[in-house]
Formats: C-alpha cells, sequence, structure tokens
C-alpha cells in the first residue's frame, strides 16, 4: 500500500465503520483514479469532501436528543430508524467508556451542590452513578441484549445494511 492510499484510508475513518465495510472500496478507488502520478496524498479539497461527507453521514444517522438519552441511561430501544446506528454505537471500541460518561454528565450538575446536601442525599448522588457505572462491566451480556433489542443476530452474521 503506498503513501497516497494510505492517507485515503485514514480519511475514509470519517465514515461508520458499517460504510466503510460495503462501500469504502468504492471510495478509495475513487480517490484512488482522481489522484496525478507522482502525488502523495489526496488534495485539501479532495480531503475536506471526504470528511465532510463522514461527518454528514454520522450526524443524519444520530438519534435525536431525547431517543439518545432513554437509550443510553435507561437501554431503552432506539426507533427502527436509528437501529444502524446502534449496532455501531454498540460494537464500538469504546462503548464502556460513553455509557459512563453519560451517567456522570446527567449527574453532573448533583456535583456541584454535594456539600450543601444531607448526608443520605449525598450517599444517593454518590452511589447512583458508582452502581450504573459498575453495573456497565459486563458489558458483552450488556451489548448482547441490546443487539436482540434491536433486532441483530447475536452472531453478527448477515447483518449488512
Amino acid at each position: 500500500m503506498d503513501s497516497y492510499e494510505r492517507h485515503c484510508r485514514l480519511l475514509a475513518r470519517a465514515y461508520p465503520l458499517r460504510y466503510r465495510q460495503t462501500r469504502g472500496e468504492e471510495l478509495i478507488g475513487t480517490l484512488l483514479d482522481l489522484a496525478e502520478p507522482q502525488q502523495t496524498r489526496p488534495t485539501l479539497r479532495d480531503s475536506l469532501d471526504v470528511v465532510r461527507g463522514g461527518i454528514a453521514l454520522r450526524l443524519r444517522e444520530r438519534p435525536p436528543l431525547w431517543h439518545w438519552a432513554l437509550y443510553r441511561l435507561f437501554h431503552k430501544r432506539l426507533p427502527y430508524a436509528y437501529r444502524w446506528w446502534a449496532r455501531d454505537d454498540l460494537l464500538g471500541s469504546c462503548y464502556l467508556g460513553r455509557q459512563c460518561a453519560a451517567v456522570l454528565l446527567v449527574t453532573s450538575p448533583l456535583w456541584a451542590f454535594i456539600g450543601l446536601m444531607p448526608i443520605e442525599l449525598a450517599y444517593t448522588v454518590i452511589s447512583w452513578p458508582l452502581s450504573r457505572m459498575l453495573g456497565f462491566l459486563p458489558q458483552r451480556s450488556l451489548r448482547l441484549y441490546q443487539l436482540k433489542r434491536h433486532e441483530f443476530d447475536l452472531d453478527l452474521q448477515g447483518n449488512s445494511p
């Protein structure tokens, strides 16, 4: 793999993994066809177009905030239109980190007032996020549960868009 193709593959990472799996070679082939002889990287304009397209696709497929919050905090099923986004999220490498960050984000306003609270309430404010985060530790079973709820095979065979 030459330097130009390596740069193209790096740019293609702006798109979700499933998009790269199904259409990635077509995207790379188009960028390779645009290349001038002895060009070591795509032009700035081509690079920005690829990154803009990837970001636009990711934003277009993202669920609305209220659906995302219910999915992230209470493991509710997303509407069918967002099931591929859910699959990408569940199979992503930082799933546990995203779950913990969402819990901390929601409880963060309470942390500012923890010194002013009665001790019982302070324990609740501290223990709820910790118990939620520790509950995410068996993340394989949580991932499989969520994949099943979004109607994906647990063995992930035949689950292509």
